[in-house]
Formats: C-alpha cells, sequence, structure tokens
C-alpha cells in the first residue's frame, strides 16, 4: 500500500508542475542581440518587463532562453558550446515565499541552438513581504568543451536587472478576462520617470476605455476616460505630489483589464 501511495502522490507532484504551461518567445529566433525574453531592465530599456505578482493570487510568468552556439570566454577567445543549465530548484534568487520554478525540459538543462523555457508561478503568501520590489538572479552553468562555466542572468549573459514587483492582496487589479483580444501591447517611457511618463498603447480596436492608477495597497489615486483609436495611442501621465514608490495603472472596459507596473524615482 505504501509503494502505492507514494507512486500517487508522485504523480500527483509531477501533474501539478506540468500543469504550469512555460510560453517560449519564439521572436528570440530572429533577434541576434536578445538571448532572454522578456528584457531585462537596462538604461537604454528602463521597462519593468514581469508580471507583477500580488499577496494570495495565483502567479505565472515565463521567462524563454535562447541558448547560442558558441561563448565569448574574453580575449577574443570563442568557443563551442553544448548546453547552459539550472539547478531544478533554488537557481533563482529574489523569489517571494510562496512561488516557485519549473523548466521546460523538466531537467532544465537547455541544448545548444535551442529556445528553453522557465516558468515562474506559485502564490505568495507572506503579506509582510509586500509590498516590496526584488531583483531576481539566476544562477546557471554553461558547458563547452568538456568544461562548465557558472554564470548569472541577466548579467553576464543578457546586462541588465529582473526586478519582481510584489503588492498587497487586491492590487494587481486583473480581471478575470483581459484585454489581450482588444489590445496589442501597452509600457509607459521612461519607466521609472521622475515626473511625466508616456503611456504608449497599440490598440486593436476604437472605443472607450478607462485609465485608473492604483498604489501597492490597491487604493485608487487616479481615474479618467480615455478614448483610444485603432494603432498606437498615447496617454501622458503626471506624477504630480504622488511620492517615489511602485504604482499600477489600469485600463479597462466591460470585457476586462490590463494592469502593469510604473515607478516614479526623483
Amino acid at each position: 500500500m505504501k509503494k502505492i501511495y507514494f507512486s500517487a502522490l508522485a504523480l500527483l507532484l509531477s501533474a501539478s508542475v506540468f500543469a504550469q504551461v512555460c510560453v517560449r518567445d519564439s521572436s528570440l529566433l530572429n533577434n541576434d542581440t536578445l538571448f532572454v525574453s522578456p528584457r531585462p531592465y537596462t538604461a537604454n530599456y528602463q521597462v519593468y518587463a514581469l508580471a507583477p505578482a500580488c499577496i494570495n493570487e495565483p502567479y505565472t510568468q515565463s521567462v524563454t532562453i535562447k541558448v547560442p552556439s558558441t561563448y565569448d570566454i574574453g580575449g577574443g577567445a570563442v568557443i563551442p558550446l553544448t548546453s547552459a543549465s539550472i539547478a531544478t530548484s533554488g537557481a533563482i534568487a529574489g523569489l517571494p515565499s510562496g512561488i516557485t520554478y519549473a523548466c521546460d525540459p523538466p531537467n532544465c538543462v537547455f541544448n545548444a541552438n535551442t529556445l528553453g523555457c522557465i516558468v515562474v508561478y506559485g502564490t505568495p503568501n507572506n503579506p509582510n513581504q509586500a509590498p516590496d520590489t526584488t531583483n531576481l538572479v539566476i544562477t546557471a552553468s554553461i558547458s563547452a568543451l568538456g568544461t562548465s562555466f557558472p554564470v548569472t542572468f541577466p548579467g553576464q549573459i543578457a546586462p541588465g536587472n529582473y526586478f519582481f514587483v510584489l503588492a498587497q492582496a487586491g492590487a494587481c487589479i486583473v480581471g478575470t478576462d483581459d484585454l489581450s483580444g482588444q489590445i496589442f501591447s501597452v509600457k509607459n517611457v521612461p519607466n521609472p520617470f521622475s515626473d511625466v511618463t508616456n503611456i504608449n498603447i497599440v490598440s486593436k480596436v476604437t472605443g472607450e476605455f478607462n485609465f485608473e492608477v492604483f498604489n501597492m495597497l490597491g487604493q485608487n489615486l487616479r481615474r479618467q476616460s480615455i478614448t483610444l483609436i485603432e494603432g498606437e495611442n498615447q496617454v501622458r501621465f503626471e506624477a504630480g505630489n504622488l511620492a517615489n514608490g511602485t504604482y499600477f495603472y489600469v485600463i479597462s472596459n466591460a470585457d476586462g483589464k490590463i494592469a502593469r507596473p510604473m515607478v516614479i524615482a526623483r
């Protein structure tokens, strides 16, 4: 009976992990300069690209890794690359309590000339950790010529930072139905910003929407109606007397909502 029980438990745990679908970003295949998606935050790309998380709310975020065929070890020396890998647990520093990760393939070994995938998932469960913004660091190793080299990313492979925004329960303001069918992309530039940021919205439809700003406690600070046209749109947002910190802006209509983080830093 014990053997049957443990076999069933192992099957249940395995099913739980693989229920987290890791979605690869195939656009990396046509990009010679990017090796990680979402892109890390850099001085030239000031975007918090990872989805925000909220206490007691399910979370998932896929990270795609493009493993090249060669690796530059410095001094002009380039060697053929066999694979890149991370440990199946404990390789990502900065994750809040309740959040873990899994890989596709499950052994977290990504062969050269392939797209590996890491899905970060779970439910943050410690309210004392929020609100906060942490810097995620993934420790990996690459194999070449029968030798392994330790690396970190973002960092050595993809310079920049992965900022993980954790908010109080209810602050993410994500509807049951999102607006991905009506809005193609939303981002604000610059982010962080001191006084003014422009929110760039590429819409698939023309219509009326609500634009709202919330703090990390879920309090509504700003609200206005906006009209979006099909194609590119821009909404100017002025920080005014808002304090430094992380906020969420929400674009919504009767069909759903899209939320994005923004940071005021003077």
